[in-house]
């Protein structure tokens, strides 16, 4: 996957991003009768949905986010199933579930496979497929109390209970405009079809409530210390192929000083990259002349050998948590399926 045009988290559309308007209005104009088409007909799930999405291309933080709410949900006695389309995975036509430790990244993507594998412990399916409805049916018929649709705020086949909107706290939008003139998939004017906003690592002046005329929370996401741990006194070679991956070595070096390793250079890569032998070879040999860890993510890991690098885990604080999760449980008693 390419990385991101610079000229679309300029303040102002630039003159590039002006000449590309009028794409971004055919893309704009496409993607709404899509939409349409598919509401005509949307399949109502028989249990509680969450949708987790967002308006731009790229990372926002919704994976991670959907890791940590089954997590929650399966502890509070739901059997939960994520369901995902599988970008990337070459296996994915037909409705399929994840396993741990009988697929590729090459089969179901590198992001299902990570979620299959961080939370094998739990009563969690993962699920993939390019037909939403059938995926999530399938679900469904393997005995999931509680779906959380992953990456779909843009899909109006299938209905959900609560439609979250994830954003990224730092310059959300861009240049808010629509591709390929700016970042989002959509006019900023749809997020309007979300109940509610989570904003992750938001600025400090980011006001609470609010934002954009949504119900908002503020997370914080940070490394889980049991993935810390192993790494007191250690010197780190970070690398990450993310959508933005400034974000993981900003927060990797922000913890430097408190859990005791020295961060010695980073390597980012494009979202969704494949790694070929000889960057791993790269890699590698720079971590035995420096004398130095690797490490990266659950994300970059699921494409990678066994142990070829220390894995470092996200999760979710601030003092908004405990009232999204009781808004998110309150919303599935009480909310019916919205399109």
């Amino acid at each position: 996957m390419l990385t991101a045009p610079a000229f679309w988290f300029q303040p102002r559309p630039t003159l590039l991003a002006t000449l590309l308007t009028p794409f971004s209005l055919l893309i704009t104009v496409v993607s709404n009768a899509q939409r349409w088409w598919r509401a005509q007909n949307p399949y109502y799930p028989t249990v509680p949905t969450i949708s987790l999405g967002n308006l731009t291309l790229g990372g926002g933080g919704k994976t991670p986010l959907a890791q940590f709410l089954a997590q929650h949900f399966a502890t509070q006695g739901h059997q939960v199933a994520i369901i995902s389309r599988g970008y990337g995975g070459h296996a994915t036509a037909q409705p399929l579930q994840v396993h741990a430790h009988q697929h590729t990244a090459w089969q179901v993507g590198d992001e299902p496979l990570a979620l299959a594998r961080s939370l094998a412990h739990l009563p969690v399916t993962v699920w993939v497929g390019r037909n939403l409805p059938a995926t999530v049916q399938r679900a469904e018929q393997a005995g999931a109390t509680l779906l959380l649709l992953d990456d779909a705020f843009h899909r109006t086949d299938v209905a959900r209970t609560v439609d979250v909107l994830v954003i990224h706290g730092a310059n959300p939008w861009g240049n808010g405009c629509v591709l390929p003139a700016g970042p989002l998939r959509e006019p900023l004017s749809h997020r309007h079809r979300a109940h509610l906003a989570v904003i992750i690592n938001p600025p400090p002046s980011t006001p609470p409530g609010h934002f954009y005329g949504l119900p908002a929370y503020r997370l914080t996401s940070q490394l889980t210390l049991e993935s810390l741990a192993p790494l007191k006194g250690q010197r780190l070679i970070a690398f990450a192929g993310l959508a933005h991956p400034e974000k993981f070595f900003h927060t990797l070096t922000s913890h430097a000083q408190t859990s005791g390793y020295e961060l010695l250079t980073t390597h980012p890569f494009p979202d969704h990259h494949t790694y070929t032998a000889e960057t791993l070879h790269a890699l590698t040999t720079e971590a035995a002349t420096r004398r130095a860890v690797l490490v990266t993510t659950s994300k970059d890991a699921a494409k990678l050998p066994p142990s070829f690098a220390h894995v470092l885990n996200l999760t979710f604080t601030g003092p908004e948590l405990p009232n999204l999760l009781t808004d998110l449980s309150l919303r599935l008693n009480s909310l019916k399926p919205k399109k």
